[in-house]
């Protein structure tokens, strides 16, 4: 008996048509899935992020890279020193950069910039000292302010007190019949001897009593001198203002007295005294290198006159006027020029008439002193 086999043969490629039922079971399940359902219709997708372009990062996050990321709701302490560049590199990095280290490194830049530091004090120190000598210089040559009382105290050129050094240069004896009753100190001229001719005279200018310009309104007066020649308070005229030949002028008289002998003192009532004391025109005697010029150091020579009298400065502190000065003595002929007296125990005794007679007024005696153009 034949035994039936209930084996069917597959068929040639009944693999293949397994993997197709797969594929259509999957596309058939996938077909039944529930698509996404939006529930809010209002619903906008963000747009996709970007990062801040360069010139809206802060200034430190533009060269020295963003800082370490951290989380929670504080951030963590970090220094400069963690802080890392675009490409990661650290700030400590500069100190062994190659091109630093092949220029000298960080101290060949402290070297440079303690040069910068000095050369900026230095033109700090220099422009402070040159300003200061300036303000020096400039108060030096600016006077004081003037002084409203008669005494001659410091103020503006040419109040204060003064030396004037001169020669005699010239004498005459007119205006008497004795010529011993005439007499020049120091009785030798220029011409005979330059260094035996020197006079010297010591007088102080004072500022008048003036608020509205005591410069305008000066005086002069005498010390005590071997010449006899005082005078006070005499008021001193500026002649020729602001050209080469400024001076001040002032002209007195003085009762000049002569010794022609021991024991006879001739008198000269109302001889003329006129002076005239340049302000800029140069002298030539004595030598002009002694020192600054008087506009200089006539502050610094303050005197004080005794009720408007001549009298010796305190301290005895003069101030060399070191322009030109010439000054004159001189009377004409006439009755009692002179007068003359025998002299006991320093008293005016008798009079002399003995050898004098009178002499015309057009003639003069004359003593003239200066100190240039010798």
């Amino acid at each position: 008996m034949t035994t039936e086999n209930n084996d069917r043969t597959l068929p040639r490629h009944s693999t293949n048509a397994g993997v197709r039922r797969g594929s259509r079971n999957a596309s058939r399940t996938s077909s039944l899935r529930l698509s996404i359902i939006e529930e809010d219709t209002n619903y906008m997708p963000l747009p996709p992020t970007s990062p801040p372009k360069t010139h809206n990062r802060p200034f430190h996050r533009r060269f020295l890279g963003e800082p370490p990321r951290y989380s929670g709701r504080s951030p963590p302490t970090y220094t400069l020193w963690d802080v890392t560049g675009p490409k990661g590199e650290k700030f400590e990095d500069l100190r062994n950069n190659a091109y630093v280290a092949r220029r000298g490194g960080w101290r060949r830049i402290c070297v440079v910039a303690a040069v910068v530091i000095a050369c900026l004090v230095a033109l700090v120190v220099g422009l402070a000292v040159g300003l200061h000598k300036k303000h020096d210089s400039s108060g030096a040559a600016t006077p004081a302010a003037p002084s409203s009382t008669a005494s001659p105290s410091a103020g503006p050129f040419p109040i204060g007190s003064y030396t004037f050094t001169v020669f005699l240069d010239t004498t005459s004896t007119n205006c008497t019949s004795n010529p011993l009753s005439w007499k020049c100190e120091p009785s030798v001229t220029y011409a005979t001897s330059p260094t035996n001719a020197q006079a010297t005279f010591n007088w102080i200018i004072s500022a008048a009593d003036s608020p509205s310009n005591p410069a305008s309104n000066l005086t002069i007066s005498s010390t005590d001198n071997p010449f006899s020649i005082d005078f006070s308070n005499v008021t001193l005229t500026l002649a020729d203002a602001r050209t080469d030949n400024e001076r001040y002028t002032f002209t007195t008289t003085v009762r000049k007295q002569v010794f022609p002998s021991f024991n006879v003192r001739c008198n000269y009532d109302n001889t003329l005294f006129t002076a005239d004391l340049y302000t800029s025109k140069p002298k030539s005697y004595p030598s002009n290198s002694a020192g600054a010029s008087a506009r200089a150091t006539s502050s610094a020579a303050g005197a004080a006159a005794t009720d408007g009298a001549a009298g010796a400065p305190a301290g005895g502190a003069f101030a060399n006027w070191n322009y030109a000065v010439d000054a004159t003595q001189s009377i004409g002929g006439g009755v009692d020029v002179p007068v003359c007296y025998v002299l006991n125990n320093g008293q005016a005794g008798n009079r002399v008439t003995s050898g004098y007679t009178v002499m015309p007024a057009a003639d003069f005696c004359s003593c003239a002193y200066k100190n240039y153009d010798p």
